[in-house]
């Protein structure tokens, strides 16, 4: 009985020793960054069929204690092997080591069209994205040349930085 009260006192002893260092409130580091920025969303979509992906995009991205983005954009996906086949669109992602996302587009060949909804997931950091995709078919499911499942990469290379940026 004695050995265990003594085992329990001297481990209260050293759980009360063990105290994490004390962080010095005189100095302080901020290294948290927050960009803000108009950009050129570019990419390239590939299933059974390849996309060349083009248009301009909202970003914000940086780091705080993880990197982050998010973007919204506005752009044509172009299938390679046969330009008369383009897709307007519209979509978003966040980025913060994984990535998600979404797009609505609209394929159409001049004569007929599709609309199509993807949802994204993948890795991302900042404005890259690597994902992939699921098109989900609204409308004429049965156009052909278009994919089903793809992988994309993307990134916004910046141009211009927006009021808001910290580094403007």
């Amino acid at each position: 009985m004695a050995r265990s009260i003594g085992l329990f006192l001297l481990f209260v002893i050293s759980i009360g020793s063990a105290v994490a260092q004390l962080s010095d409130s005189a100095f302080h580091v901020n290294r948290a960054t927050r960009h803000v920025e108009l950009g050129l969303h570019t990419g390239y979509v590939q299933g059974r069929y390849g996309f060349a992906d083009l248009g301009l995009s909202a970003n914000v991205w940086g780091a705080d204690r993880h990197p982050y983005g998010a973007g919204a954009f506005l752009g044509t996906e172009v299938r390679v092997d046969r330009t008369a086949l383009i897709g307007p669109k519209v979509g978003f992602y966040f980025t913060a080591g994984s990535a998600m996302g979404a797009q609505f587009i609209y394929y159409t060949d001049g004569g007929e069209g599709s609309w199509v909804f993807r949802p994204e997931i993948g890795i991302g950091l900042f404005k890259f994205k690597l994902t992939y995709g699921y098109n989900v078919r609204l409308s004429n499911a049965d156009m052909p040349g278009l994919n089903t499942h793809i992988v994309n990469v993307s990134y916004a290379f910046r141009l211009l930085r927006l009021k808001g940026d910290e580094f403007r």
